[in-house]
């Protein structure tokens, strides 16, 4: 999934919130275009949005340790 301009009024408007032209543009910037080889979801776009908006950061994905403890670090492979 990617966004236009338009996508993103109306995203504006159904939550109410004001982006400026700055901030527009670098989150067109950034779903205007899908990752090669992945592909945004919608979620990931919602979710990418609101932290930029309220950070001023892009979230940065997350690693999926299989099987593995996130309670400390000890069991963390590097």
């Amino acid at each position: 999934m990617t966004i236009t301009a338009r996508y993103l009024r109306e995203w504006e408007k159904s939550k109410l919130t004001l982006i400026s032209m700055k901030q527009k543009r670098i989150i067109l910037d950034r779903f205007g275009i899908e990752p090669d080889p992945y592909e945004w979801s919608e979620q990931d776009i919602e979710i990418q949005i609101r932290n930029f908006l309220n950070c001023g950061h892009w979230e940065k994905p997350m690693i999926s340790h299989a099987g593995q403890s996130d309670l400390d670090g000890d069991d963390m492979p590097f």
